[in-house]
């Protein structure tokens, strides 16, 4: 066998070299680089969801590993590459028995010099993607825990609103949205039930005369006022009183007959006329229709219902105002 065949197969000894530490960097680089995210993740509070977090942190590792390896081929990898191709030809080449011998020692020192200098470079490199990985989760914190802040003030806002929604602005008590719901879901119960459920509608008399007499401002005080004693006479947790709009309002009774209802109510019409709105000087006074609900007079519906208190009130304004009328 010749000296060629021997020598042969050693000149592919250094690539196969490279080679082979560039699978294991391939390798060890995305393994070591996961690791250390996943340190960083569980330092930082872990993964609100299994599937995201295992999703960003794929992303971070891919990212992270392309751009260290990427740094080390350029800067490690390469460098090796052309100091085995030197080290082959110093190898091939005679070696005169000169001073001139020690130049190849010279360049070798150099270029492990350099190739000392890129490691270096690469492992500042490495630090700073570190830095920049956890000033990364700060801010996706800072930022998570502001969408959090805003989704509470949200929900506070929406639930404000659906409040507003079922208030009337200028008295503070419930609005006709209000009332409708509560009306229904009242006179089901009487149904099923078979009790009672009263309804009366009041309107003040004259109440454009009034204004126009003491003004806007006097008369949306009067409207206050009458709010405040129909909160004050119907007081229990399942009465209702509301303004449909304008100078009309309406309570709902549940439990209360005819005569329980019709009670209450003309008590009512005293209280406002003795305030005698406004300041003392006034005598405003209220018109009533009161309709009921009994096993002995049953509606066909909550609508039924109401219309009947309507035109007990349409009755009791012919018939002179201030005066309660009660539905046939």
């Amino acid at each position: 066998m010749s000296t060629d065949s021997l020598a042969e197969p050693q000149d592919h000894v250094g690539p196969r070299r490279l080679g082979s530490l560039r699978l294991r960097l391939t390798v060890a680089v995305p393994l070591l680089t996961a690791v250390i995210v996943a340190i960083f993740e569980w330092s930082l509070g872990g993964f609100e969801s299994v599937p995201e977090g295992l999703a960003r942190t794929a992303w971070l590792v891919l990212l992270v590993s392309g751009a260290q390896l990427l740094l080390i081929e350029a800067l490690m990898l390469r460098p090796l590459r052309r100091l085995a191709a030197g080290c082959e030809a110093m190898e091939s080449a005679p070696v005169p028995l000169t001073p001139d011998a020690v130049v190849p020692a010279v360049g070798l020192t150099a270029e492990l010099d350099r190739i000392g200098h890129a490691m270096l470079r690469a492992r500042g490199s490495l630090w700073q993607q570190d830095q920049d990985v956890r000033e990364l989760r700060r801010e996706l914190a800072q930022q998570r825990h502001l969408l959090q802040e805003a989704h509470a003030a949200l929900e506070a806002n929406q639930r404000e609103l659906a409040s507003l929604a079922r208030v009337d602005a200028l008295t503070g008590i419930a609005n006709q949205r209000a009332f409708d719901e509560a009306l229904r879901r009242e006179f089901k119960r009487a149904q099923r039930l078979r009790g009672l459920l009263s309804v009366a509608v009041l309107d003040l008399d004259q109440f454009k005369q009034f204004n126009q007499t003491y003004g806007p401002a006097a008369g949306d005080a009067a409207l206050q006022r009458v709010a405040g004693l129909l909160n004050d006479r119907f007081k229990r947790d399942t009465d209702l009183v509301a303004r449909l709009g304008g100078e009309e309002f309406v309570a709902l009774l549940p439990g209360f007959g005819m005569a329980e209802a019709q009670g209450v109510l003309e008590t009512l019409r005293d209280d406002l006329r003795a305030l005698r709105l406004p300041d003392g000087q006034g005598n405003l006074t209220l018109s009533i229709g009161l309709a009921a609900v009994s096993p002995a007079h049953p509606y066909l519906s909550a609508q039924a219902l109401l219309q009947a208190a309507d035109e007990a009130l349409y009755i009791a304004k012919h018939a002179g105002r201030d005066r309660l009328s009660l539905a046939a």
